[in-house]
């Protein structure tokens, strides 16, 4: 019971099934040079650890963003990477995080910019197409797929809200240099 409160609870700030929103007082150039730039990725990006670009600049196909976090003792964990999987100029980012052990891609997060008046709206699509494959391998309704259901819907919800975090920082950074 606890967990499927804390689930819903999740859910509800992670903003349900849909993608992240935020609106930006920015152009879309602006906008995208802040969120496909290796430099400041740093300042807007994972709630809590280090991200480390692969290279300075603005990201190209390829690229990976390293994330790492610390635990309290000071001993580095295990972290995951990003790896720029498209980028369109001023419209689009697509990254998808890797699983080092697997191979796979565990999941992939799309960022889409759209100009609205004098203002930016990006939206973060989560998606997990690691969850997807082992879900249609399985074909069941057996208790293991309905954990398998939850735990993909748990991992969603946690990514959708991380997405939500940082579009939050993405905005604070941007508009605060705003004249």
């Amino acid at each position: 019971g606890g967990m499927w409160y804390g689930y819903r609870k999740l859910q509800s700030f992670a903003g349900g099934d849909g993608p992240a929103t935020m609106v930006i007082g920015a152009s879309v150039d602006r906008v995208f040079a802040s969120l496909a730039d290796g430099d400041s990725i740093p300042d807007w990006m994972a709630v809590s650890g280090d991200v480390r670009p692969s290279r300075h600049g603005s990201l190209r196909r390829g690229d990976t963003l390293r994330v790492t976090s610390r635990e309290s003792s000071g001993t580095q964990r295990m972290g995951m990477t990003w790896i720029v999987a498209e980028v369109t100029p001023s419209k689009q980012l697509g990254l998808q995080m890797r699983d080092d052990s697997l191979g796979v891609v565990a999941a992939r997060r799309t960022y889409t910019l759209e100009t609205r008046g004098d203002s930016t709206v990006i939206l973060a699509t989560v998606t997990s197409p690691m969850i997807d494959s082992i879900r249609t391998a399985r074909r069941d309704s057996t208790a293991g797929g309905a954990v398998l259901g939850f735990a993909s819907k748990l991992m969603l919800s946690a990514l959708r809200m991380q997405s939500r975090v940082e579009l939050m920082q993405l905005k604070a950074r941007i508009e605060a240099r705003t004249p």
